[in-house]
């Protein structure tokens, strides 16, 4: 277990490991995910000496596809099968939080392409990493709307699984409960989906509560998905809306391109806006620093200071 330095604060990183960092440096390389919201005192076993600083790439992979998975299948199959006392909107928040337990100390937790382009732009993700990440998130999506898709097919028709698959899907105009236009959609899944990750990157941040993150992550896609679903059946995951419209079929598909655009122009916005905060803010310490660079110390003399 790495040991606390002076003047540095214990940050988690990706794999679960802690690394000191000075605050508002760079991540160290390897560090591909979000903070990781366990700490040393909340885990069952520590890092032992000499293991890897990171998980390795394949093992993260697997865990944004498999917490992608899990997230797509429970809220969509609560859309699906629930009664009334769960509704999609709370399957995908509990989903989430529990593919971040499970899943969140190797990967980071990201689940969403949006969320990782929010936590590149942020400098809390190598660039390299995204690629591997939102291939990851989307094959997961797929997969979880697949076992979905071959469910209701051996329980219904071809023509009552596709409305069924159809209502749990995303789309604007006719698609829409709403009826509402694309242009109301693109708003409103930007702004929902950058308050999301702005919760994302802030609950996760080295001097947040990292053990409430899952909590607050998952309630906030809740009750934004709430917001939304009546305009477009709630996304802020363009991993999501793929794996439902690849199984509602071409009408749902014809419209998937509003729901890659609107949430990673979200993620982007929040990831500027948490730079920009984060670089804005004074450095722990600098301040003492420069005093005591330019106050004399008591053992100074008038002849020392000369």
């Amino acid at each position: 277990m790495s040991h606390h330095v002076p003047g540095t604060t214990a940050r988690p990183v990706a794999d679960g490991a802690d690394t000191a960092v000075h605050d508002g440096t760079p991540a160290a390389p390897g560090s591909e995910g979000l903070a990781a919201p366990v700490p040393v005192a909340a885990r069952k076993d520590t890092v032992p000496a000499g293991a890897p600083d990171a998980a390795s790439a394949p093992a993260r992979w697997a865990a944004e596809f498999a917490g992608t998975a899990l997230l797509v299948f429970a809220g969509l199959g609560t859309g699906m099968f629930a009664t009334e006392v769960i509704d999609s909107a709370l399957g995908f928040g509990l989903g989430l939080v529990a593919a971040i337990v499970a899943f969140g100390h190797v990967s980071g937790g990201h689940f969403n392409p949006a969320v990782t382009l929010a936590a590149v732009v942020a400098g809390r993700t190598p660039a390299r990493a995204a690629v591997g990440y939102v291939v990851a998130q989307v094959l997961g999506a797929l997969a979880a709307a697949g076992v979905l898709w071959a469910v209701l097919a051996t329980l219904l028709d071809s023509s009552t699984t596709a409305q069924v698959l159809g209502a749990v899907s995303n789309g604007f105009g006719e698609n829409s409960t709403s009826q509402a236009g694309w242009t109301t959609v693109l708003l409103v899944e930007f702004v929902a989906t950058a308050l999301f990750a702005l919760v994302v990157l802030g609950s996760t941040a080295p001097r947040a509560n990292a053990v409430l993150a899952p909590v607050a992550i998952g309630a906030a896609l809740a009750f934004l998905l709430t917001i939304t679903a009546p305009f477009d059946g709630g996304s802020l995951n363009p991993a999501r809306s793929t794996g439902a419209a690849v199984v509602a079929g071409a009408g749902h598909l014809g419209q998937l391109w509003l729901f890659w655009v609107a949430p990673l122009l979200g993620g982007l916005v929040a990831g500027l806006v948490h730079r920009s905060v984060a670089l804005s803010r004074p450095r722990r310490g600098t301040d003492a620093l420069a005093a005591t660079e330019s106050t004399p110390t008591a053992a100074s003399t008038p002849d020392q200071e000369r």
